[in-house]
C-alpha cells in the first residue's frame, strides 16, 4: 500500500500543500523546527484519522483559523481510494473514505502506517501504559471489532471505580458491584485472550530481526505479564481465563475497596522483552533498549503484512538523532525493500547512497515544501 498524493489546508503551520509522492523514497529536509515532522503527522491522520502525537486534536489546526481539511489518494489492495480527514474547532471530526463517511475505530477502512521515531524507546524503557497502546493499537488488524472492545471495557471500568468510590464513602455501592464484575470479566478476558494472540505474533518477527539488528545470536522473547494469570499463553482457553480473572477479583475486593480502584483486568497488563533471559527494561543498556523498540516497529511492518497481504506505509522520523550509520543504512534498506518510506532528516547528504530514480526529494522551509530535482 502506499499514497499517492497528498492535499492540506490549516494543518499545524502549514496553510495550504498540494504535494505527489513517488511508491518508494520520499525524503523531506530541512532545519529543525520547519515542520518535517509536521507532514508525518499529517499523513498519519488521513490514513488512520488521528494523531499518532497528540490527544490534543485543537493543536492540529493551524493557528487561528477553524479548522483544517486533508485528502489523499492511496493505493490499498490494489485499489485506488481516495481518503479524507476534516477538523474543527466547532463540530465533531469527519473521515470519508470514496466520499462515504465512515466510522474512526473501523480498521478496515484505514491505509495503515507504521512511524518510526527517537521517542520509540519508551515501548521499551517506559510505562506498562506505553506497551498497552503499543499492543492495542496493532490487534484491530485481526479482530475489527477490538476498538470497540476496548472502548467498551474503558466504560465498565469507569462505572465500577465509580461503585468502589462511593463504597469507601460509606454509600453502599458495592451491592451493584456484581453485575459489574461481570461485564468486566467477560470483556476483560476477551481483551485478554486477543492480546495473548496478538503478542504471540508479534514475538515470531521479533525474534527474526532482533538479532539481525543488534548484530549477534540471541535468544529472545516477548512475556505477557498478566495481573491476574500466573502462566499467561495464547494456548490457554477463554474459560480458564475468566475463572483466573474471577478469582483474583475475589481476593482483590479488600484491597479494591480501600483503594476505591479496580485492581485487576488488562488496563493492569504489561510485557516485556527478555534478551538470553534478561528483562531489558530493567537491565539493558540504552542502546539495547532502542534497537529492540526499533525491531518492534520493523515487527509491526511484518504484522501488516500478515493480515493485510501488503507492508504499511512507514514514516521514519529523524532516525539519524540516535541510530549509528550502520544501522540507519540498514534501518532503510529494511523497510525501503517493503514499504513506501517518508523520511524526514536535517542532513540529506547521510542518505546519498539511497537515493535514485525512486526517491523524491523535498526542502521544507518557511511552512513551504519544495521538490528538487
Amino acid at each position: 500500500m502506499w499514497l499517492k498524493n497528498l492535499f492540506l489546508s490549516n494543518f499545524r503551520n502549514f496553510k495550504r500543500l498540494d504535494i505527489r509522492f513517488c511508491s518508494r523514497l520520499n525524503l523531506f529536509w530541512g532545519d529543525n523546527g520547519e515542520g518535517k515532522t509536521n507532514l508525518l503527522e499529517a499523513i498519519h491522520c488521513l490514513g488512520h484519522g488521528i494523531s499518532h502525537r497528540t490527544n490534543s486534536e485543537g493543536e492540529l489546526i493551524k493557528w487561528k483559523e477553524e479548522g483544517l481539511y486533508l485528502r489523499g489518494e492511496g493505493i490499498k489492495s490494489e485499489r485506488l481510494f481516495t481518503y479524507e480527514f476534516l477538523l474543527s474547532r466547532k463540530n465533531p471530526k469527519v473521515r470519508r473514505v470514496d466520499s462515504h463517511r465512515v466510522n474512526f475505530r473501523d480498521p478496515t477502512k484505514w491505509l495503515w502506517m507504521v512511524t518510526f521515531s527517537p521517542e520509540d524507546i519508551w515501548l521499551v524503557k517506559g510505562s506498562p501504559a506505553e506497551r498497552r497502546k503499543f499492543l492495542d493499537a496493532k490487534l484491530p488488524l485481526f479482530n475489527p471489532r477490538y476498538s470497540y472492545l476496548r472502548f467498551s471495557y474503558r466504560r465498565i471500568l469507569s462505572e465500577r471505580n465509580y461503585l468502589l468510590s462511593l463504597a469507601k464513602k460509606g454509600k453502599r455501592g458495592d451491592e451493584h458491584l456484581q453485575s459489574w464484575d461481570e461485564q468486566l470479566v467477560d470483556l476483560g478476558s476477551m481483551i485478554v485472550k486477543l492480546r495473548l494472540e496478538g503478542l504471540e505474533k508479534l514475538e515470531s518477527f521479533f525474534k527474526e530481526i532482533y538479532p539481525r539488528v543488534i548484530g549477534r545470536d540471541c535468544k529472545v522473547n516477548l512475556v505477557y505479564q498478566s495481573s491476574f494469570l500466573k502462566n499467561a499463553a495464547s494456548s490457554l482457553p477463554m474459560e480458564e481465563i475468566k475463572n483466573a480473572f474471577c478469582k483474583e477479583l475475589a481476593l482483590k475486593r479488600a484491597k479494591e475497596m480501600e483503594s476505591r480502584i479496580t485492581l485487576v483486568g488488562p488496563h493492569r497488563d504489561d510485557f516485556f522483552i527478555l534478551v538470553d533471559g534478561i528483562n531489558l527494561r530493567s537491565f539493558g543498556s540504552r542502546g539495547e533498549q532502542r534497537i529492540a523498540a526499533l525491531s518492534l516497529k520493523l515487527a509491526e511492518l511484518g504484522l501488516v503484512k500478515l493480515k493485510e497481504g501488503d507492508y504499511p506505509v512507514s514514516l521514519l522520523d529523524d532516525i539519524t538523532s540516535e541510530l549509528d550509520s550502520r544501522r540507519q543504512r540498514l534501518l532503510l534498506n529494511l523497510v525501503q525493500n517493503q514499504s513506501q518510506v517518508f523520511l524526514t532528516t536535517t542532513q540529506p547528504s547521510l542518505f546519498e547512497s539511497s537515493l535514485s530514480e525512486d526517491t523524491y526529494l523535498y526542502q521544507v522551509k518557511t511552512n513551504q515544501v519544495r521538490k528538487q530535482g
